[in-house]
């Protein structure tokens, strides 16, 4: 019996086939659109799609007449040129890609020439589970589709060792790529961080500080009789939650002053300016925030800043009609104001109160950062133990200062601990509430649970052919992709409530969690709810959970098939688009008025881990998972990590930032992360080959694997991830090079002190000349300029 059809004489292959194809065009329309729209735009808004190179030089350049002139460039950057103007994190991050292109490459050659040939004459399927999961077979999963060929003697198919043979090797080859990656990296950035010395690397972090050492002098005499070296400065962090929140009062009377100072110093365009004046508005025209964006939308900032310009630049204010408000509730009632004098007057109030406050003492909190006379003696405190006492003087590696983020800083540890629970437990349930509409979607691939949950509904598909193709094949695929865009960002801003000390581990955590989502909830449930009884039957009995994944992976091989299509052809060229930024274009620069708003607004995107690596993770899980079954799978995968890796390549040379400064870190969570991906291919592979007549022996040749796999993680935990966090000492050079990393640069005269004990009461911002911003008095006479560079 040909087990490709069923009674009725129907070919089970055509559905899906045509499905298929019918994914593969539409991603491809969709691909091929985003990036014809992207080689256009990027020369229109040339300035918008490389606003780095106005911001980081000795960029490669990049041509800005030709559509295509620009892929030669990113295919010639190199992981040197990478590192220089990107940093340690990128590098990292397209680490990643790299070793993945390298891995399925190996893996697809190895099935497209020997696994799907042989499968190919044992069973005339190239794929296992190929057009299986089109719901019109009877539902038994891996036995009926693989189980009842006719027997061979020998109680089980001869290709079935292959299985075995090529999960060992897949297994290998993938120790092998994890390995020698892990090995580059921490050679790298043992090399980078060597030869650096910024404060970071020479600043640890003490939390733990008893009472009696929590001031300057005791602390820094207790930290050198350790003979651990010298140390430079001390800042004990203290509570400054009142300074905190005048400054937070401060700036939005600012940002009020500032809107009516735009709505002031707005001049007729008939009125003519003097020579000077003239002479000025040509000075104040070559802005920063006109180098950021194109030449034709820039006109109306280019006119917006040197009409402000002329105000200041020791020309008379033009005379106007100066706003005005009311001083009562919400500003409908009370005495009608000037509105500048009041806001300015309040601004001044306001900032003796915080000149007064500064002088005053606040009580120290238990955590201080110390910086060391060098990087070296910073890292051995970091490593060591100080205190015999438990929670006592405990050491970790700073953040950069400019990663800090002091509105946590200033938590006491009663707030922060309530704040991270809390956090924690609204994940929880609002990961537990996701499984039921996760659920729900993945009834949608299979008629026959379709008809079980909505009967309707089922009924309509049985009769329609093509309702069912694109109800059970397209629209499943495309809600999956929206969950996983839309989900991700809740987890980010959660993580952004949690009391992070760094937004590098405001990061860390938000890839955690967003991998979890995906691992536990789009993944496991979505596979194990994809038919009622297997899902069902998963929760229930947890000794079948080898079987039961099995069973419904081979019946979603082809929906991972259209998913990873999708994402790769269809999605990632518009990564390239900065859509999120074109999108709120229409809505945010209708509302800028002052030269603050144009500067928010046209800087560059910020790019996130949290974002952006979990997902590839998972693909790279399933492309492995799938690599012994599916040639279409790790083809897909493969184009996948191809197309991912000059896209993001582009964005973090040329179009985004990476703040965060977690200095590689992120690799330790790919490493492991990949490592149970391995352990959940081994157990599908088992529970496959148990299956099988007689394939329990099969299963049981598979047993070392899992043990292997956690030896190499433990080998890694052991030997590696202490590299991927502190800096040898071997590796420190004494005489750093003269030429300075990105960190450095972006660290430069930077310190640890808390910023609102030292930052300049400046007023509001009413023009923007080159690097710096125009501080205005009450008439409107220049104060001081700004070098904007410094303030962001």
């Amino acid at each position: 019996m040909d087990i490709l059809k069923s009674s009725d004489n129907i070919d089970l292959r055509k559905p899906s086939a045509r499905v298929a194809k019918t994914q593969l065009l539409i991603a491809f329309i969709l691909g091929l659109f985003a990036f014809l729209t992207f080689c256009i735009l990027r020369n229109t808004w040339s300035k918008l799609y490389i606003s780095r190179l106005t911001r980081r030089k000795g960029l490669p350049t990049i041509p800005t007449k030709s559509l295509f002139g620009w892929i030669p460039v990113i295919y010639n950057i190199n992981e040197q040129d990478v590192l220089n103007h990107a940093g340690l994190d990128a590098f990292v991050f397209l680490g990643f890609f790299k070793m993945a292109i390298k891995l399925l490459s190996l893996c697809a050659f190895i099935s497209i020439a020997i696994i799907s040939p042989v499968r190919y004459h044992y069973t005339g399927r190239y794929d296992q589970g190929d057009g299986d999961n089109d719901g019109n077979n009877d539902g038994d999963g891996v036995e009926k589709k693989i189980g009842n060929e006719p027997d061979i003697p020998g109680g089980y198919k001869p290709y079935l060792w292959m299985y075995v043979g090529f999960t060992y090797v897949f297994t290998l080859l993938t120790f092998y790529m994890l390995i020698k990656q892990t090995k580059h990296v921490v050679q790298t950035r043992q090399q980078y961080l060597g030869n650096q010395n910024s404060i970071t690397d020479r600043t640890i972090r003490l939390s733990g500080i008893p009472p009696e050492l929590r001031d300057e002098e005791s602390l820094k005499k207790h930290i050198e009789e350790l003979n651990i070296g010298k140390v430079s400065s001390i800042t004990i962090c203290r509570e400054w939650g009142q300074l905190n929140r005048l400054f937070k009062h401060r700036k939005q009377i600012l940002l009020k002053l500032e809107d009516y100072w735009a709505d002031t110093v707005q001049r007729p365009y008939h009125d003519a300016p003097s020579d000077d004046e003239t002479e000025n508005e040509e000075q104040a025209g070559d802005t920063t925030v006109e180098s950021i964006i194109d030449e034709g939308s820039a006109d109306s900032i280019r006119d917006y800043s040197t009409r402000n310009a002329a105000v200041t630049l020791g020309a008379q204010p033009y005379e106007h009609k100066r706003p005005k408000l009311k001083t009562g509730f919400l500003g409908l009632f009370g005495k009608e104001v000037d509105a500048i004098d009041h806001l300015t007057n309040q601004l001044d109030v306001l900032d003796e109160e915080i000149l007064r406050a500064r002088q005053r003492h606040f009580p120290a909190t238990p955590t201080a950062f110390i910086t060391m006379d060098t990087v070296a003696s910073a890292q051995m405190a970091a490593q060591a133990v100080l205190d015999p006492h438990v929670h006592y003087l405990i050491t970790r590696l700073a953040p950069a200062p400019h990663d800090i983020i002091w509105d946590n800083i200033v938590l006491s540890r009663k707030e922060r601990i309530v704040k991270n629970y809390t956090i924690t437990i609204i994940i929880g349930i609002i990961s537990v509430s996701l499984i039921v509409p996760v659920g729900y979607l993945a009834t949608l691939l299979n008629p026959k649970t379709i008809k079980k949950f909505w009967p309707g509904l089922g009924e309509l598909l049985q009769n329609n052919e093509w309702a069912k193709n694109i109800v059970s094949g397209l629209l499943p695929t495309y809600i999956y992709t929206i969950m996983n865009f839309v989900i991700p960002f809740i987890y980010v801003w959660l993580s952004s409530k949690q009391g992070y000390i760094s937004h590098g581990d405001e990061e860390l955590s938000a890839v955690s969690k967003n991998f979890f989502y995906i691992f536990v909830n789009m993944f496991l449930v979505f596979t194990t709810a994809g038919t009622a009884s297997n899902y069902w039957g998963f929760l229930s009995d947890t000794t079948k959970i080898a079987y039961q994944l099995a069973q419904s992976l081979n019946e979603l091989s082809l929906f991972y098939v259209d998913l990873i299509i999708l994402q790769g052809l269809g999605m990632f060229p518009f990564k390239l688009l900065l859509f999120g930024s074109i999108l709120r274009f229409p809505f945010f620069k209708a509302g800028c008025k002052t030269p603050r708003d144009y500067r928010e607004l046209y800087k560059p995107p910020i790019f996130n881990f949290a974002l952006h690596l979990p997902q590839p993770l998972m693909i790279l899980i399933i492309t492995i998972i799938y690599s012994v079954f599916s040639t279409k799978i790790l083809v897909s995968g493969l184009i996948y990590f191809i197309i991912g890796f000059y896209v993001y390549k582009y964005q973090l040379i040329y179009s985004v930032v990476h703040p965060p400064h977690s200095t590689g870190k992120v690799w330790p969570i790919v490493f492991r992360r990949i490592v149970v991906g391995l352990l959940l291919f081994q157990l599908t592979m088992a529970g496959t080959l148990a299956a099988f007549q007689d394939g329990y022996l099969l299963a049981t040749v598979l047993t070392p694997l899992p043990l292997a796999t956690i030896s190499f993680l433990w080998n890694f935990q052991k030997n590696y991830l202490p590299l991927s966090f502190f800096i040898a000492l071997r590796a420190i050079e004494r005489e750093p090079e003269s030429s300075q990393t990105l960190d450095e640069t972006r660290e430069q005269n930077q310190t640890y002190e808390y910023p609102f004990l030292v930052q300049p009461l400046d007023g509001p911002w009413i023009s923007i000349e080159g690097d710096h911003a125009v501080v205005a008095n009450a008439d409107g006479t220049k104060r001081r300029r700004v070098n904007l560079l410094e303030w962001e």
